[in-house]
């Protein structure tokens, strides 16, 4: 499946979808915990999105409120991987292209849960 596509291209899929990853965990963790928390893992993803914030600060409506933001850039980078990358391939490779990564995920998954039932002689 992925020798079809140029790996530059799916390389840029992976990033952003690691992106869009960590902007949605940024804003669960806004959900749960306080902006001036000092939990570790609240301090990482901070740490990681605050130069995705600051560059887009342009892209943000005003109207939009602040713990909502990285939600906001986490939906523009998923259209982005919908509807742009797929032109760099032509319209007619639109459908097969969507979601590489997390088709790799899953594969990937499902490989470690079954190489690690074979393991343990669950017979699956």
């Amino acid at each position: 499946m992925m020798n079809i596509f140029p790996i530059w291209l799916i390389a840029i899929d992976y990033v952003l979808a690691l992106l869009m990853i960590m902007l949605i965990l940024k804003f669960i963790l806004n959900v749960f915990i306080n902006e001036g928390s000092s939990f570790y893992i609240f301090r990482f993803f901070t740490k990681l999105t605050k130069p995705v914030l600051e560059i887009s600060t342009k892209l943000i409506p005003q109207f939009i409120v602040k713990p909502i933001i990285p939600l906001y850039l986490a939906w523009l980078i998923f259209m982005l991987r919908i509807y742009i990358l797929p032109i760099f391939l032509g319209y007619s490779s639109t459908g097969k292209f969507a979601f590489i990564f997390e088709k790799d995920l899953i594969t990937f998954v499902n490989s470690s849960i079954l190489e690690m039932a074979l393991y343990l002689n669950y017979g699956i």
